[in-house]
């Protein structure tokens, strides 16, 4: 099982307080499924480039999510829509959201490459990730937040 580990880094330190502040992310770059590509190679059509950024391991997301710019700006079409429980400052409540299919790679880790046939589409950038690692995704995993440690270990 290949693992990917991170540990929190300033000026040569391990700095708990950066795991903290980030949160457990992890490099991820966001591609065009490979059904649609396959689709889109027999219609001609050019296939966008991926999109790059970090992904929040979230244990409270029950289902991975995407950036919905980014979803949309890869020409994916939403395949369905789902209630979602939203937590707020003072109660949750229930929305709807449009689900893509998608697919997750990790860059410059061990980690494979995930084909989803449903992500929720959501505005994540302003958190400065372009995904969510959610539930759907960690069934399948080992993760380790060694929060003293500034340090965390993520197995699939």
């Amino acid at each position: 099982m290949p693992v990917y580990n991170h540990y929190y880094i300033l000026n040569n330190q391990i700095r708990p307080e950066l795991l903290k502040v980030k949160g457990p992310i992890i490099p991820v770059e966001i591609s065009v499924p490979t059904l649609l590509v396959e689709h889109m190679t027999t219609a001609g059509v050019p296939i966008p480039k991926p999109a790059t950024g970090f992904a929040l391991i979230d244990t409270g997301a029950s289902i991975s999510a995407v950036d919905i710019d980014i979803i949309t700006g890869l020409q994916v079409r939403p395949v369905g829509i789902t209630e979602v429980f939203i937590a707020g400052d003072k109660e949750s409540h229930k929305v709807m959201q449009n689900i893509f299919p998608a697919k997750f790679s990790f860059p410059g880790t061990p980690l494979p490459t995930i084909e989803f046939t449903a992500v929720l589409g959501s505005s994540l950038q302003p958190q400065k990730i372009v995904a969510l690692i959610g539930r759907d995704v960690l069934s399948h995993c080992v993760l380790v937040y060694n929060g003293p440690g500034g340090h965390i270990s993520l197995s699939l």
